[in-house]
């Protein structure tokens, strides 16, 4: 193993919140700051697991969801489709008698930086992308959102189409002693030499749009500069949501 992944991360409280309702695990530990700097660092192993969740906030307690969301992240070895029925249950044995409702998204990968493999895993509008070296986005996942199967309904439509109301997400993890029965993402995918992994809450891709992200990217050569500029142009704006990302580059 020639290169080691870098590991980029921040976290910021959105506007008017007394909580993070986002949380973040970097591969070593769970973030729920009201302010997180980009901050920078190797990592060596050659497996190893990301994450991040978003607290649903018209629910019971969102950050306890999440943040446990991430502390069980924290303890496993591996990522699949059952990874989230086993979250919901534990979610429900943890939480659902003090705090029932409590909800959360969920994006999670477990990379191997000996095949240069992802494994890719969601649920929610927590998104996950691939950014190629010239500072192009990709989404990997499908958002699990009112408004993407709205705009999978009506494919002349877009976004700025459909009011507001219609951006609640329709698959979560909830701590309500029901089995998950929603939708799941789950791939497997490659990354090149010189690409990214971004792992992030919609306080990003909500806050920015996808042509200034990638005018950030192009514009500065490090991953703590563009996240530095990411939450400062958000932080900026009026009303402004939980921001939690995390790069991985190659």
């Amino acid at each position: 193993m020639e290169n080691f992944c870098e590991i980029t991360f921040c976290q910021q409280i959105g506007s008017n919140k007394r909580h993070n309702q986002d949380a973040l695990f970097n591969g070593e530990a769970v973030f729920q700051y009201k302010l997180k700097t980009a901050e920078k660092c190797l990592e060596n192993r050659p497996h190893f697991i990301v994450g991040v969740a978003d607290g649903i906030s018209n629910n019971n307690r969102p950050e306890k969801a999440s943040k446990l969301a991430m502390q069980l992240l924290s303890k496993m070895e591996s990522l699949s489709r059952q990874t989230i029925y086993d979250l919901q249950s534990s979610l429900s044995a943890e939480l659902a008698e003090d705090y029932f409702g409590s909800a959360t998204t969920f994006v999670a990968a477990e990379i191997d930086q000996i095949t240069r493999k992802a494994k890719i895993l969601s649920v929610g509008d927590s998104r996950a992308y691939l950014i190629d070296t010239q500072g192009n986005w990709q989404q990997i996942t499908q958002d699990h959102s009112i408004l993407s199967e709205l705009l999978a309904d009506f494919l002349d439509k877009k976004e700025d189409d459909f009011a507001t109301i219609y951006g609640g997400v329709s698959s979560c993890l909830v701590a309500d002693y029901s089995e998950f029965q929603d939708k799941i993402f789950y791939q497997e995918t490659e990354i090149q030499q010189g690409e990214s992994l971004l792992l992030c809450s919609d306080g990003l891709t909500d806050g920015l749009s996808a042509e200034v992200r990638e005018k950030i990217w192009k514009q500065y050569d490090n991953d703590k500069s563009r996240l530095t500029v990411c939450r400062k142009l958000i932080a900026k704006q009026g009303f402004y949501d939980d921001l939690s990302v995390i790069i991985c580059a190659f």
